[in-house]
């Protein structure tokens, strides 16, 4: 996990320009209270219009425990799920927009991954698809070192 947490890049770019947000967790990381059989980290990233966006990653023991907390997670963002939408995505994913957000939820071997955007809706393009595809190359990268 720390491959990956080094790997976070202290800005990124979409329709506009996310920086790190250092304030809101102690020395920046968060540290998720609800991973059972593995460890994890949050991070949050802010733009210039104040919107908001978190990624947490985790790795767990083993894949099954990894699906374990997707299914927990998927449970907790029902009636928002566009389930397995794009075929480029790992599967299973879910994909889901409310009214304060969005959310993109991946289970990548025995890796979690969430990107949880906090947003009014109509501030700006939803970017959380861009997002999730950043947060996942950098999973991957850090997966081959």
């Amino acid at each position: 996990m720390q491959v990956v947490l080094d790997s976070l890049p202290n800005q990124i770019i979409t329709s506009t320009q996310w920086r790190r947000d250092y304030s809101r967790f102690d020395e920046g990381v968060g540290i998720p209270r609800n991973i059972q059989n593995g460890s994890g980290f949050r991070v949050a990233y802010i733009d210039q219009m104040a919107n908001n966006f978190q990624m947490t990653y985790a790795q767990f023991e083993s894949a099954d425990d990894a699906m374990a907390h997707y299914l927990r997670m998927k449970d907790i963002r029902e009636g928002i799920e566009e389930e397995n939408s794009i075929e480029d995505f790992p599967q299973p994913h879910v994909l889901g927009r409310g009214l304060y957000g969005s959310v993109a939820l991946f289970a990548v071997d025995e890796f979690f991954l969430e990107v949880l955007m906090e947003r009014a809706p109509g501030t700006s393009a939803n970017p959380t698809v861009s997002i999730a595809r950043k947060a996942l190359a950098i999973l991957d990268g850090a997966r081959s070192e």
